[in-house]
């Protein structure tokens, strides 16, 4: 599959390669068929698909208080490949737009990771979603 303004296509042409997305409005999760045949990678994208819609809900407070964390990484370690190319195109662009992008896709791939594998994050990521999920703000 390949996304190319907001909108999915299968096989060649414009856009970026990927392996889900999510419709926020429509209520819809779209994932590549390829991935029945890898159940961790299956399991790790969902996860991650699913946080968006998490996100959505979270509400400006928790927002702002994820984003100012990622502002005070020096060196952000990426928890997935979303956040990595998210992070790059902040880099290059560095608007508003592309920072809330990714502090989005920071979000998502940190809770797949603490869901569904055993890949290091940082210390103080984890922490913060664990004080979520303990005072019921955040499902995990």
């Amino acid at each position: 599959m390949r996304a190319h303004r907001g909108k999915l296509a299968s096989g060649p042409g414009l856009g970026e390669a990927v392996f889900a997305a999510s419709f926020l409005t429509r209520r819809e999760i779209v994932l590549d068929l390829s991935l029945v045949d890898h159940a961790p990678d299956l399991v790790a994208i969902f996860a991650h698909e699913v946080y968006h819609f998490v996100w959505r809900r979270l509400g400006h407070p928790l927002r702002a208080e994820w984003m100012e964390l990622l502002n005070t990484e020096k060196r952000p370690k990426h928890a997935g490949l979303s956040s990595e190319l998210r992070y790059a195109e902040f880099l290059a662009r560095k608007t508003k737009a592309a920072w809330k992008n990714y502090g989005c896709e920071a979000f998502c791939d940190t809770a797949a990771v603490l869901s569904h594998t055993e890949k290091p994050i940082s210390l103080r990521r984890k922490q913060w979603f664990l004080r979520l999920i303990k005072e019921r703000k955040l499902p995990l």
